[in-house]
């Protein structure tokens, strides 16, 4: 009996022993996928011209180090983790094809947010009024907004927008439409989707669109915020910034499509293309000897 509790205890001990030493060495799946992740990054930061300038500053081991800390791991637990999950070809792939993935949509996003605010950057700003609006303790501003339109294309109504938890308004939205009138003097009007408003405890963007292709119509209408309360004596509490009009077609200048188009030639040169990071491509050769 003594025998069975002392061989019970010993392998409950080598369990626990080799567990312990287990969870030392490699990273989960979601971990290793994180640091395979961070690691292209820094591939990415390190190969860029800006960085490669800075001459003594030039520390690859400096960036390395700092994943390696991130996740509490050495290099040398590391490259046993790179070991340990390459023996498995088919659960390598699926981890490199989900970081692979992760970049791809990183790329997309960074591409899409900077068309976006070299746009608005090179975008005449159609709102004339103030670009910091705090509806707040009895304060009323005029919101809205009448805008001849000419030219054709999308016509974009955005601001950023809090609503504290102490405001009173009564469904409030964003609204925009195109207006005129015709030959029997009556009003015509084209609505951009009402955008509601929420409650939030940050800024939280709004923006309603619509492709202006009837020159019939000559003026955007509407308000940068609108609310049902019937009696206009209520607690408005919302703060309101960047506030902007536009249409891309409504240009300064072509600077931004330059830049763009100088983008697009960065990615052709070798943006685009993702290679397994030198340290791993290091790993492997070590695994074939």
């Amino acid at each position: 009996m003594k025998k069975q509790i002392i061989f019970l205890f010993l392998a409950t001990l080598l369990v626990f022993s080799c567990s312990k030493k287990e969870a030392k060495t490699y990273l989960s799946k979601d971990d290793f996928t994180r640091i395979l992740f961070d690691i292209h990054l820094t591939d990415g930061v390190l190969t860029s011209k800006n960085i490669v300038n800075r001459g003594k500053e030039y520390r690859p081991s400096f960036y390395y180090n700092s994943i390696y800390k991130k996740y509490n791991i050495s290099p040398q637990q590391f490259d046993s983790c790179v070991i340990f999950y390459t023996q498995n070809s088919a659960l390598y792939e699926k981890i490199y094809e989900k970081v692979i993935d992760s970049l791809n949509r990183m790329e997309t996003q960074f591409r899409i947010a900077l068309k976006d605010s070299l746009i608005v950057r090179d975008t005449v700003n159609l709102w004339k009024g103030k670009g910091r609006v705090f509806l707040a303790r009895g304060r009323r501003e005029d919101l809205s907004f009448s805008i001849p339109v000419t030219e054709m294309g999308i016509y974009t109504v955005r601001a950023k927008i809090k609503r504290y938890k102490e405001d009173r308004s009564e469904e409030p939205f964003l609204d925009a439409y195109l207006w005129k009138e015709d030959s029997l003097k009556k009003s015509k009007r084209i609505y951009f989707d009402s955008i509601p408003i929420s409650y939030s405890d940050d800024f939280v963007s709004y923006e309603t669109q619509l492709e202006f292709s009837d020159s019939t119509f000559k003026e955007l209408r509407g308000n940068i915020i609108s609310w049902c309360n019937v009696d206009s004596n209520f607690t408005q509490h919302i703060d309101i910034r960047d506030v902007m009009i536009f249409n891309p077609q409504i240009k300064r200048d072509s600077i931004g499509l330059d830049s763009i188009m100088k983008f697009e030639q960065l990615k052709k040169e070798g943006f685009d293309r993702y290679e397994e990071p030198k340290r791993l491509r290091g790993i492997e050769d070590i695994k074939k000897r």
